[in-house]
């Protein structure tokens, strides 16, 4: 048996939307996710960052820790971690083999069989608490099996339009699903449509950015400070952020909204672990000069905002892009062409990948200057360069740089 990605194969972005498949199966096997508290964190862009923030804190003050992460980057056990280290291919393997019968006799997707998996790998491992990056929306996620105690969502924008919904409220309305009642929702943003459409839907409990609790921070070209957080529970002053950009102040501020509901927190640890969260792949500097930057960012807003930001501190940047099918590509090549000229394009190595031919005739087409490289080739040019599109596209560069480092390739 091999590792759950082989066992799904062509068959990983399976989405049917409901809950009870997940629920039958975490029943068959003793609803492990009941035997530890959860902390489950959505929205469209920084819930990844946001869980990070959240695990590194918990940890810091000395809590066993599960981690669900979603998508991987390079490697598939990176989706299952205790105290942040990944589940050992062996072990995931054993998990695969043990559950294999069960995924099938519940006709499982592969989120809802990784989630399976985490439950239960948390249990057995022992953990104190445990944190899920939802998938996708919010309602008919399969993490919200967790029966999380404190939930976060960090923003809403347009994404996964296929199954959330073509507006932001309809979006807004499936994120805000994660919502049960007599439990804490922290929401990350006071903004319309998510604020506003938690209002309209008359949920109770919330803690909401900017009312419930405020902050602010500031950007410098490699450096990123939450200057002050206060809530009625905590308050930090000066503290460095690991990750890079003016949303990760956001993220952070909501992780530790999210752990000051969990537990009671001494600052000099929360400002210790902001500054050694790890997490590979967004706003992530690979080399210094000339700079190389990498960010798994595909919607379109949120890419358009990342390129931006880069561009304020690194004018020179040369921007890589590539996209997933479906994901707007046509819609964000739009919006950079109101920032860039030129824009490079580069292959992915995955069955939902777009074409390179559609992405190149597009851009033209809207008046870029393209050129298409490898990833090799890019790699080599001698200038400011920030790839982004996709998290397969940033897992590739990252895997063709570990190969240089360990040797792979001359």
């Amino acid at each position: 048996m091999g590792t759950l990605w082989e066992l799904y194969k062509g068959k990983d972005f399976d989405v049917k939307p409901t809950l009870e498949r997940i629920k039958k199966a975490c029943d068959y096997i003793g609803n492990p996710q009941r035997d530890y508290p959860s902390i489950l964190v959505g929205g469209t862009n920084g819930k990844g960052s946001s869980c990070a923030f959240t695990e590194r804190i918990l940890r810091e003050h000395g809590f066993k820790t599960g981690w669900f992460v979603s998508p991987h980057l390079i490697s598939e056990n990176e989706r299952w971690r205790i105290n942040g280290k990944p589940i050992e291919e062996g072990v995931l393997k054993d998990y695969v083999k043990d559950l294999k019968k069960v995924f099938e006799k519940f006709s499982l997707t592969y989120f809802e069989a990784a989630t399976l998996i985490a439950v239960k790998y948390f249990k057995d491992q022992g953990v104190d608490v445990a944190v899920f990056e939802v998938g996708m929306g919010g309602r008919w996620d399969a993490t919200k099996v967790s029966d999380a105690i404190i939930r976060g969502i960090t923003n809403v924008e347009r994404d996964h339009t296929k199954w959330l919904g073509d507006n932001v409220e309809k979006i807004a309305e499936e994120k805000l699903g994660l919502y049960e009642e007599g439990k804490p929702l922290v929401l990350g943003s006071a903004r319309y449509p998510l604020y506003t459409k938690a209002l309209e839907m008359e949920l109770k409990n919330l803690k909401v950015a900017g009312i419930d609790y405020e902050y602010y921070g500031r950007v410098e070209r490699e450096r990123t400070y939450l200057e002050s957080y206060e809530s009625e529970n905590f308050k930090l002053r000066n503290a460095e952020l690991s990750l890079w950009g003016k949303w990760q102040i956001d993220n952070a501020s909501l992780a530790i909204s999210l752990c000051s509901e969990f537990t009671e927190m001494k600052e000099e640890k929360v400002k210790e672990a902001l500054k050694n969260t790890l997490w590979e792949g967004r706003m992530e500097v690979l080399r210094g000069e000339p700079i190389l930057m990498v960010d798994a960012s595909h919607n379109p807003y949120s890419v358009l905002k990342v390129v931006k930001l880069v561009k304020k501190y690194f004018p020179k940047v040369r921007v890589a892009y590539s996209s997933l099918q479906g994901k707007e590509w046509e819609l964000t090549l739009k919006l950079l062409r109101n920032l860039l000229e030129e824009i490079y394009l580069l292959p992915i190595d995955y069955y939902r990948a777009e074409s390179l031919d559609n992405l190149e005739n597009f851009a033209k087409e809207i008046g870029f200057k393209t050129k298409v490289f490898t990833i090799e080739e890019l790699l080599n040019f001698e200038e400011d360069l920030l790839v982004i599109g996709s998290i397969y596209l940033v897992g590739e560069v990252k895997k063709y740089l570990q190969g240089i480092k360990q040797g792979f390739i001359f």
